[in-house]
C-alpha cells in the first residue's frame, strides 16, 4: 500500500503512463448525493499490479495526501491508457473528468443485474448499515481503513475478467457517453425547491430538508433499460398529481423564472411508427387517425376517440387482433413483431433502435414475442428521449435555462425569462426532432402548468 504525497506524485504518473488503471473512491458523508460530497478516500490500481495506492483525505488509520485530490485524479486520467471505474454518472459529480469507463456498464450489456458498490461490501459495513449507522455524517471515518481497501479489493477482484475482455463497441460507446453523461448533466443541475412546501409535502417519509435544492439520482441499469429516478426516499419519476407536493418544485429564477414541461404526446404509437417505418402526420391526432380506420367513419366523436384509445393500448401492448392487421400501421406492426421474434431466437439478440445495445436472454425472463416488443419500445423510447435531452443541454449550455428533470415521455426545463422565447421555442423544435409531437406546460411551480402554445 502507497499513499500518494507530493514526494512521490510524479513517479506515480510516469509508473501509470499509457497503463490501465481502476480508480474507486470512498464519500465523506454516505447520506448526501455525490453532487454535494466530497472524496474521503480515492483507491486506484494499474491492470495486473497488485500494488495499491491511495489518496487520503481526513482518514486517521494512514498519512494525510498533501495533493488536491481532484487535480492529482484528473491528471492520472489523462496519462493512463484506459481509466476504469464503478459507476460513471457519480462519479463525474466528484471528478468531472468524462474520459473514464463504467464498469457497470459491462454488467449491464451482460444482462447482470442490480450490481453496484454496495454489492461489494464487507461483513462491517453490512454491519453499519444494519445498526443505522450509516445515518450519520462521518460514517466512513468510523470505518476502518482495512474494510475500505477490502472492498476496493473485492472490487478489483470480480471486474477483472471484465477488464481483460473489455469490449469497447459503438454500443458500449453509447451508454458509457451519452446516456450516462447526459442523466449526469440533469442531475447536476438539481431541483429548487419551496421549503416550507417540501418539508410539509415529504414529511411522511421522515424527510426534512434545509436546502433549498435537491438532487435526483438515476439508474440506468433497470431490466428494460428504462430508468428509474429516486433518491432520500423519494421517486422523482413518479410524483403525485394529485396530493399537492409538485407545488414544492419551483425555479431557481424566483420572479424571473418559469418552469416548462414539454410533454410528448402519444409518445409510444409515433415510435412505433418510427421503427415500422410508417409516416404520420405530426399534426393530425393519431387516435383520431386510427379510430376513422377501427369504426370505418370519418366523423369521430370524443367516445369514439377514448375507444380508439383503448384499442390502439391493447393492440400495440398485448397482441395485435385478427379483426384490426387489416390496418396498414397494425398490420406492420404485426410483422415487425414477428421479425424481431424471429431474430431473436435465430441469433440469440435483438439490437436496440438508436444505440444498439444488445437485447439477449440473459435480459428478458421468459421471454416471448410481445415481451420482447415490450423492451424495444422501452429501450427505444429512452434511447430517443435522451439522445434530445443531450441536444437541449447543448443549446443551454450558454444559457441560464436548465433540464432539471427528465421522465420518460416528458422533460422540465427551468427556464429564466432573459432567455427569451426563441430558446423555448428551439427547446420544442429540438424535442419534436420531425417526428415526436409534444405539448408544452408552463407555470411558476411544477403542479401548477397550463398548456400553451410555443
Amino acid at each position: 500500500m502507497m499513499v500518494i504525497n507530493s514526494h512521490n506524485s510524479s513517479s506515480l504518473l510516469n509508473l501509470v503512463k499509457n497503463k490501465d488503471i481502476v480508480i474507486d473512491f470512498v464519500l465523506k458523508n454516505e447520506k448526501h448525493h455525490p453532487i454535494t460530497n466530497e472524496p474521503l478516500l480515492v483507491f486506484f490500481k494499474i491492470k495486473n499490479e497488485p500494488e495499491l495506492y491511495i489518496l487520503n483525505s481526513q482518514h486517521s488509520d494512514c498519512e494525510r495526501s498533501d495533493l488536491d485530490i481532484l487535480f492529482t485524479v484528473d491528471l492520472l486520467i489523462k496519462v493512463s491508457k484506459n481509466t476504469f471505474v464503478i459507476d460513471k454518472k457519480k462519479f463525474l459529480h466528484v471528478f468531472k473528468n468524462k474520459n473514464v469507463n463504467d464498469l457497470l456498464i459491462c454488467l449491464f450489456q451482460e444482462g447482470v443485474e442490480n450490481i453496484t458498490s454496495i454489492e461489494f461490501d464487507t461483513n462491517y459495513h453490512s454491519y453499519i448499515k444494519y445498526k443505522n449507522l450509516n445515518e450519520k455524517d462521518d460514517v466512513n471515518l468510523i470505518i476502518p481503513l482495512a474494510k475500505h481497501i477490502e472492498k476496493y479489493n473485492n472490487i478489483c477482484k470480480y471486474f477483472d475478467r471484465y477488464i481483460s475482455h473489455f469490449k469497447f463497441d459503438e454500443s458500449y460507446k453509447q451508454l458509457n457517453g451519452i446516456i450516462t453523461e447526459t442523466l449526469a448533466e440533469v442531475e447536476s443541475h438539481g431541483l429548487y425547491i419551496d421549503l416550507i412546501k417540501f418539508n410539509e409535502s415529504f414529511k411522511e417519509k421522515n424527510i426534512k430538508n434545509d436546502s433549498s435544492i435537491v438532487y435526483t439520482e438515476y439508474n440506468i441499469f433497470t431490466t428494460t433499460g428504462r430508468p428509474s429516478n429516486r433518491f432520500g426516499k423519494i421517486n422523482y419519476a413518479a410524483l403525485n398529481k394529485e396530493d399537492g407536493c409538485r407545488t414544492s418544485f419551483v425555479s431557481r429564477f424566483g420572479e424571473d423564472g418559469m418552469l416548462l414541461s414539454i410533454d410528448y404526446s402519444a409518445y409510444h404509437p409515433h415510435i412505433i411508427a418510427n421503427l415500422i417505418n410508417y409516416k404520420l402526420d405530426l399534426s393530425v391526432n393519431i387516435y383520431e387517425y386510427l379510430a376513422k380506420q377501427y369504426f370505418e367513419k370519418q366523423e369521430i366523436t370524443i367516445e369514439d376517440l377514448k375507444k380508439a384509445k383503448n384499442l390502439t393500448f391493447q393492440n400495440l401492448y398485448g397482441e395485435v387482433r385478427e379483426e384490426y392487421k387489416h390496418i396498414e400501421f397494425f398490420k406492420k406492426v404485426d410483422e415487425y413483431i414477428t421479425h424481431r421474434w424471429n431474430f431473436f431466437n435465430q441469433n440469440k439478440y435483438v439490437e436496440t433502435p438508436v444505440f444498439k445495445r444488445k437485447i439477449t436472454d440473459k435480459h428478458i425472463h421468459q421471454p416471448n414475442p410481445n415481451k420482447l416488443f415490450n423492451y424495444l419500445l422501452q429501450a427505444a423510447e429512452t434511447e430517443f428521449g435522451i439522445q434530445n435531452i443531450s441536444r437541449v443541454n447543448h443549446y443551454l449550455k450558454n444559457k441560464k435555462s436548465k433540464v432539471v428533470l427528465y421522465t420518460y415521455d416528458s422533460i422540465l426545463v427551468d427556464v429564466c425569462k432573459t432567455d427569451k422565447k426563441d430558446t423555448l421555442v428551439e427547446i420544442k423544435n429540438i424535442m419534436v426532432d420531425n417526428q415526436f409531437p409534444v405539448k408544452c406546460h408552463i407555470g411558476k411551480n411544477y403542479q401548477d402548468l397550463i398548456l400553451i402554445n410555443i
